[in-house]
């Protein structure tokens, strides 16, 4: 999904801004994306939209959500085929469109995000901020109110072990996971490097148990030389003694 995604999003969030008094919370991005060998992501993405403010747009159902990601105006970009990727749902409170990304590039989600690679290693670079991406929307409309729009939250996955963790926003919570929470007017920018092989060496204690091992076998074997050794038969006393009296007979002439 490209910037026109957000800015999409970001337009829905604008139009809320008319009715301050349901801006509270009003949408959640969700993305759990999972960094490929081949250094492409999958994952999802989920938007939340809270059903008192959607009914200000009109979208009163999953049904109506569903319709509006189809039409083009919501969540939808070249990283996803709404009709295939993504379904609407619904509870008491929210109304749910949650999108499958399958083997996309980083690009193809937003055009602000990028990844470079380096052999097996991967440098993901996300970028995000509502109020901006309103402000190339809508730039005459009016400004974002300083309100609690709702929230973005961002969990990326590496094949193999996160090296490095730079920008705002972003906490490594394990050796493979980075995640990202805020506000959607806040900035989130943030690069990520990490391994895209999940093969790794053996822990430590593996090779001293390999060692221990090896030093067993060998010890082992020079035993079994030295038990060889000791009951090796002994020679033949009288056969020695009988050979070395013999007196040797020079040919005949």
């Amino acid at each position: 999904m490209q910037r026109n995604a957000i800015y999409r999003a970001a337009g829905l969030a604008s139009a809320l801004g008319l009715v301050a008094g349901l801006l509270s919370s009003c949408m959640n991005l969700d993305y759990a994306l999972n960094v490929n060998a081949d250094s492409t992501l999958s994952g999802t993405l989920k938007v939340e939209l809270a059903k008192q403010a959607a009914a200000v747009l009109g979208l009163t159902s999953a049904d109506d959500l569903m319709a509006e990601a189809k039409s083009g105006k919501l969540a939808s970009g070249s990283g996803l085929d709404v009709n295939k990727d993504c379904s609407a749902s619904e509870d008491d409170t929210n109304i749910t469109l949650t999108c499958k990304i399958t083997n996309v590039k980083a690009s193809e989600i937003d055009e602000d995000w990028s990844m470079t690679t380096d052999g097996d290693t991967a440098s993901l670079h996300v970028v995000t901020n509502l109020d901006q991406a309103t402000a190339a929307t809508e730039p005459t409309a009016f400004d974002m109110p300083e309100l609690n729009l709702g929230s973005y939250n961002f969990t990326i996955n590496f094949p193999g072990p996160i090296t490095k963790v730079t920008g705002t926003g972003a906490t490594q919570t394990s050796e493979t996971t980075v995640v990202a929470k805020g506000g959607l007017n806040d900035t989130i920018d943030f690069t990520v490097t990490g391994s895209t092989s999940s093969s790794r060496g053996l822990p430590w204690w593996s090779y001293l148990i390999i060692g221990l091992i090896a030093g067993a076998v060998v010890v082992a074997i020079i035993g079994l030389v030295r038990r060889r050794k000791k009951t090796a038969p002994a020679p033949d006393p009288t056969t020695e003694s009988t050979t070395s009296g013999q007196t040797e007979v020079p040919p005949p002439i």
